[in-house]
């Protein structure tokens, strides 16, 4: 019966995506509702989730896994939350492309890890997960063609613009390294590199370069606000991420060296997306809100 429910979902997926595509604000809902929607029950219901895509019981890894995915995906309906009343065509054309071009790469290893794991796979499961990540990709396509928002006209100059670069940098690391070296992380993390765990590991790596995109063109948002946002997105990943760490380690009963050795890869983020924010309540307001080193013509 829970597999006839996995294709009722894909199919209520697509139909609330031909609904969604009707015009912009649809869409915009469409895709935050969807992603937080996901995201809220990888994070709270790990095991569920591992159960339905893998057919594995118990896993506190796999769980741990599933609620990273969980975290990245809240983060970015965090971010388009936020940025709901915004009215700078940077913002919501970033957000586009950040999907457009960042959930490709997710949609990818999916389809890659379904097709060369088919019969150790949960099909209706996968068929679920496919059905999401090509929704949520097609709608941000589908906007950006229609819409053609102007995005990077005009960049603001000082610190906050040079954090913004260094995070850029450190996600797009991240993100190549999740894809590209998902083993070489399980091991780091004394994690047993299974086909899951390596999807896992990929599909985080995914939303990060995703978030590269919007890192890209943040210093030319226009209000201190919107870029404030992307630091708070940033941190709420980190929140998120570490406290799932504490969970798998208290279930593991990890040392402290073993829990800092997980921590690691996201304190470096934590630490640039604060100063970010300090820097950013730091400045003025009116010299934020109009000032620009760059500006280039339609």
């Amino acid at each position: 019966m829970s597999v006839i429910y996995d294709y009722l979902r894909a199919a209520l997926v697509i139909v609330a995506f031909i609904a969604g595509k009707q015009n912009k604000k649809s869409a915009w809902s469409f895709d935050l509702l969807l992603t937080a929607w996901f995201g809220m029950g990888c994070y709270l219901f790990p095991q569920i989730v591992v159960e339905k895509i893998f057919g594995t019981t118990f896993n506190a890894a796999l769980n741990l896994g599933v609620q990273n995915v969980g975290a990245s995906f809240l983060s970015v309906a965090a971010f388009n939350y936020m940025c709901l009343k915004s009215r700078d065509e940077t913002v919501i054309g970033s957000i586009a492309l950040s999907k457009a071009m960042g959930f490709l790469p997710l949609l990818v290893s999916t389809l890659y890890t379904f097709i060369k794991n088919e019969k150790s796979v949960t099909h209706s499961g996968f068929c679920l997960l496919l059905t999401i990540f090509s929704a949520v990709w097609l709608m941000n396509v589908i906007v950006l063609m229609e819409t053609r928002p102007v995005i990077g006209r005009r960049e603001h100059k000082g610190a906050v613009s040079i954090v913004f670069r260094v995070l850029f940098l450190v996600l797009l690391l991240q993100g190549l390294g999740s894809l590209a070296l998902s083993s070489s992380i399980a091991s780091f993390h004394n994690i047993k590199s299974t086909v899951p765990m390596t999807f896992l590991i990929q599909s985080v790596g995914a939303v990060l370069i995703s978030k590269i995109f919007i890192l890209w063109y943040a210093p030319c948002f226009i209000k201190r606000e919107d870029r404030r946002n992307v630091f708070v997105s940033l941190l709420l990943f980190v929140v998120l991420f570490q406290l799932a760490i504490l969970n798998y380690c208290y279930q593991k009963k990890e040392g402290a060296m073993a829990t800092v050795q997980h921590m690691a890869p996201t304190l470096l983020m934590m630490a640039l997306s604060s100063v970010g924010c300090y820097l950013l309540s730091r400045e003025d307001p009116l010299y934020t809100n109009t000032h620009y080193t760059r500006s280039k013509s339609n």
